[in-house]
């Protein structure tokens, strides 16, 4: 387990680390992976915005595989320890109050918005501008910064 997220029980996990993990990215799949393995352990529990559904089938649609999309959608329905969280009017509502005090884009601001509200302790990710959003109860953990 990277330690960064020793300690945490409640970790929201970025799309794009679901993304390096399945595409097997060079530089970082292989923390991303050492997040995701974690996670099928049982060393935390894993928030996961539905909204990461919309954002790990796209490519697979665009090159015309159906069949990838629906594998996507069946792992995050039934990965073990983690939490697919829908997007509801609070957590959009949340999501504006982030992006008009922090300037996120609506997706990032709609990911960290369902971490708080899930009571995740930590974030793993790969976007810096995620750190902007300083809370006491949200600490965001870079992909490029986990030793594995």
């Amino acid at each position: 387990m990277p330690k960064a997220l020793r300690g945490h029980r409640r970790v929201l996990i970025d799309s794009s680390v679901w993304i390096y993990h399945l595409e097997q990215h060079s530089e970082f799949g292989p923390a991303a992976g050492k997040v995701i393995e974690s996670l099928e352990d049982g060393r935390f529990r894993g928030v996961v915005s539905e909204l990461t559904l919309l954002e790990l089938t796209v490519r697979p649609l665009q090159l015309g595989r159906q069949d990838v999309a629906d594998e996507y959608e069946l792992l995050l329905s039934y990965f073990p320890n983690v939490e697919l969280e829908p997007v509801t009017r609070e957590i959009l509502l949340d999501a504006a109050a982030l992006r008009a005090r922090h300037r996120l884009r609506t997706p990032d601001a709609i990911l960290l918005a369902t971490g708080v509200r899930s009571a995740a302790t930590a974030a793993v990710t790969n976007d810096e501008g995620w750190r902007s959003v300083r809370s006491a109860a949200l600490e965001t953990v870079l992909l490029s910064e986990l030793s594995v």
